[in-house]
């Protein structure tokens, strides 16, 4: 008699299978082996001890045999996962196993004792209670959210023939993981990016307190350190904050406020607020993960030379977690601008003395308060903090609430402005960075990460598309190219015209390799044959100019950008008075130049 499936050697030993140094399969208490920074330790162990919830309808040994299942459906998805697809990483196991855990109390309270048991019912049952179960913060959970649910459900189905509990039937015969929770292209939504003027403020605070505070802070915070440590030889813990006082009163530094660092207490929390700062200020310069810069350790930065220029250019070696198959990541570099340096030096001297009590070499640390403990700072932490300093630096709200900061924001908002290549919103980037074009801190900054680079793609295309509408919308444009679309753009205008405007953007963005970059005088939609900059792939920062963009055949202007050329007629005006005649010649075309502009669009009705 051929044995049950259930029987074969290699199910009979998947319990004693090594699921990290510490723990098997079979066991009711998992220490997975995850070392990407920033985690907290919570999120490496795994507990299957669970008892049975109030109200639950099945029996304690199915409860037991539904958690024996679900560690038996890991094993197989780590093991030998389906066709085509990857094995679990030990962070996938962790996040598997609680939509698992949280699907069998459901089952517990449903009355269904098995997986086998589970059909569209079920299905229907289980998506409707978990769109009524609170989420975050009491909020309800999103459809993202239940498409990790509806993957378990359909995982557990096509593993069915390695496990010995598993959906029978196709849970989701018609219809995929994504449509079974509600998720379609206008509800899925994004991890959004910071808006402009936030974004501006948040980072150009930022840079004053790593350019300008950085260092009085640090002395700061060490003189305070030092007369804290001499307090103690005293023998009196309570003369510590005294001989901080006087060390401080002595010394008379000033913080970014223009507040006196007269306290213990004041420079503590500034010292708190400058690391937060750097931290802004790598995320938004170089577009690296949370996890990537809380990976950062001592020596972080790397110079390399430029060919044979002589010139050295640094780099932050941290390590790569996502899409590399090293355990511990893989070591990388990332290109490191000025302000960046400055930031990570900051770093290692307001880490050392937690580095020199825990032993610890990495960059952000932090004492724990409940048991005093010096351990690496976590993602949720940094995320936290990253919104008290927005907070405690008042950065403007956004529609009258405060902007609510994640940190994949910042590399996201990083890749729109390099896919924008706009002058005005990139912060002065090639000057920070002593760059000789903004296009070469694009190129630079995204290197061999290949995430970025599709991120940075999507985001071009996003703002191809919001010109492209802008642009066939309006019946007042300059600009060579603007003056040949403004003739022929009626079509596209009013409501009339609007399917055939989302039509023709639809087809420029799949058909086409057209992509339109900002700049703050106008629009250049790019052709490499009738460029005047001499841009091979996009506009050359270093050969354009507003004199030049006039002349090419890529230029569009519109209302949007009258500010600019009223500025730089007001501008040439004022020199015109006391130019020479040659001179003279030169800022009066230029004038005339932005009279021509902004009869054009309209000097007086500039859109917002």
């Amino acid at each position: 008699m051929k044995p049950r499936l259930a029987e074969t050697p290699v199910l009979l030993g998947w319990a004693e299978a090594p699921l990290s140094p510490w723990s098997r399969f079979g066991d009711d208490e998992w220490l997975l082996d995850i070392r990407t920074a920033g985690r907290r330790a919570d999120q490496n162990r795994i507990s299957w001890a669970v008892e049975l919830p109030e109200g639950a309808v099945i029996s304690r040994t199915a409860w037991r045999g539904l958690h024996q299942a679900a560690k038996q459906f890991l094993w197989s998805m780590t093991t030998n996962p389906p066709t085509g697809r990857q094995r679990l990483s030990p962070s996938s196991v962790h996040n598997k196993s609680s939509a698992l855990k949280t699907m069998i109390r459901w089952m517990a309270l449903d009355g269904l004792e098995t997986f086998s048991s589970i059909d569209a019912g079920a299905v229907e049952r289980l998506r409707a209670w978990l769109l009524v179960r609170p989420g975050y913060k009491a909020k309800s959970i999103t459809a993202n959210t239940v498409v990790n649910y509806m993957i378990v459900l359909k995982d557990l189905y096509r593993q069915r023939a390695k496990l010995d509990d598993a959906p029978l039937a196709d849970p989701l015969p018609h219809e995929t993981t994504y449509e079974a929770a509600g998720l379609t292209p206008a509800t899925r939504g994004s991890i959004p990016f910071i808006p402009d003027a936030i974004a501006i403020s948040l980072l150009n605070t930022a840079l004053q307190w790593v350019e300008e505070h950085g260092q009085t802070i640090v002395r700061a915070e060490t003189i305070r350190r030092e007369a804290w440590a001499l307090g103690l030889t005293r023998g009196a813990r309570r003369q510590c904050s005294y001989h901080a006082r006087k060390a401080l009163r002595r010394a008379n530094l000033i913080g970014p406020a223009g507040e006196a660092l007269l306290g213990a207490y004041a420079v503590r929390h500034a010292a708190n607020h400058l690391v937060e700062a750097c931290y802004i200020v790598i995320a938004g310069f170089v577009g690296m993960r949370v996890s990537e810069i809380l990976s950062m350790e001592t020596g972080a930065v790397d110079y390399h030379p430029i060919g044979e220029t002589g010139v050295a250019q640094a780099y932050l070696v941290a390590r790569l977690f996502k899409t590399v198959d090293q355990h511990g990541g893989r070591v990388e570099r990332w290109i490191a601008p000025e302000p960046v340096v400055k930031a990570v030096e900051l770093l290692e001297q307001l880490s050392a003395s937690l580095r020199e009590a825990s032993g610890r070499r990495e960059l952000f640390l932090v004492k724990n308060t409940q048991y005093g403990e010096i351990v690496p700072v976590t993602q949720m932490h940094i995320g936290w903090r990253v919104n008290d300093f927005a907070r405690h630096v008042g950065v403007p709200m956004h529609e009258g609430k405060p902007w609510a900061f994640s940190s994949h924001q910042f590399r996201k908002t990083f890749a729109r402005f390099i896919a924008r290549r706009d002058r005005s919103q990139l912060f002065g980037l090639a000057e920070h960075f002593k760059h000789a074009s903004v296009a070469m801190t694009a190129r630079g900054y995204v290197g061999s990460d290949f995430d970025l680079r599709q991120l940075i793609d999507h985001e071009s295309r996003a703002e191809t598309a919001t010109a492209l509408d802008r642009i066939l919308l309006s019946d007042r444009l300059a600009g060579r190219m603007g003056e040949r679309i403004v003739v022929g753009n009626a079509r596209f205008r009013g409501r009339a015209g609007e399917q055939v405007r989302r039509d023709y953007i639809e087809f420029v963005l799949t058909e086409t390799d057209l992509r339109i970059h900002a700049c703050d005088y106008g629009w250049c939609v790019f052709q490499a044959e009738t460029s005047r900059c001499g841009g091979e792939e996009g506009p050359s920062e270093a050969g354009r100019s507003p004199s030049v963009c006039l002349s090419c055949a890529n230029l569009v202007i519109e209302p949007r950008h009258a500010p600019y050329w009223r500025d730089r007629r007001d501008r040439n005006s004022d020199l015109l008075s006391r130019a020479n005649t040659m001179t003279a010649a030169v800022l009066t075309e230029a004038i005339e130049q932005c009279d021509t502009v902004l009869n054009r669009v309209g000097e007086h009705d500039e859109q917002v």
